[in-house]
């Protein structure tokens, strides 16, 4: 397996970001991204359509142009995303934005890319079809109040989407860092790139 990202600040959230390639690969064409600024965390999964060295490459130019050009608009942030891309083999990508003192999170997506949360109550949000740097449908951008001991998760379709609270109860309990890599190890198609990010958020949290 090989790291994308590893985050893991116990004081005051508790967030890690974890991939690997499909099978017979070594590189993968999703990628993750988690970065603070100021009072606002900002997430996004990748999922570059296709697998190997030419998927790898545009998931890094995707990263660097997330990383260089986020803003707390995330739909104003996708649609750049979406004209940068233009020509490539486009991706599948969701957006998150959370203000980390209230809890708010701001999510706009395209394609197969799962946004959920799991604990006292699951919810889910949804992303718009098409693929960016190709068709889709005008993005919608979605809020949704994290509380307490909330999970969120965020992850690419190399991971099945029907797993519930119930096949893995020691999320509750672990650390995202241990988290991301058991979903990954226990969830994830082996014919597909895997990638996912998990948050739990702290009502005390404030910028890192």
């Amino acid at each position: 397996m090989n790291d994308l990202n590893a985050f893991d600040d116990l004081e005051k959230t508790n967030y890690a970001a974890f991939g690997r390639p499909c099978f017979g690969e070594h590189v993968s064409g999703d990628t993750a991204i988690i970065e603070v600024r100021e009072n606002h965390l900002f997430l996004a999964i990748v999922d570059v359509l296709g697998h190997g060295p030419a998927a790898h490459d545009l998931s890094l130019k995707i990263e660097e142009f997330l990383k260089e050009n986020w803003t707390i608009d995330v739909q104003e942030t996708l649609l750049n995303l979406h004209k940068n891309c233009q020509g490539t083999l486009g991706a599948a990508v969701g957006l998150g934005v959370l203000e980390m003192r209230t809890g708010l999170l701001s999510y706009c997506g395209v394609g197969n890319t799962v946004i959920r949360v799991l604990g006292s109550r699951s919810r889910r949000l949804y992303s718009t079809n098409g693929i960016i740097g190709s068709r889709m449908h005008t993005p919608v951008e979605q809020q949704l109040q994290l509380i307490p001991s909330d999970i969120l998760l965020l992850y690419t379709d190399g991971i099945k989407d029907r797993f519930e609270l119930r096949d893995y109860r020691q999320i509750l309990y672990e650390r995202c860092f241990t988290i991301v890599r058991r979903i990954v190890r226990d969830f994830s198609k082996p014919y597909d790139d895997a990638t996912c990010i998990a948050l739990k958020y702290k009502k005390n949290i404030s910028a890192i």
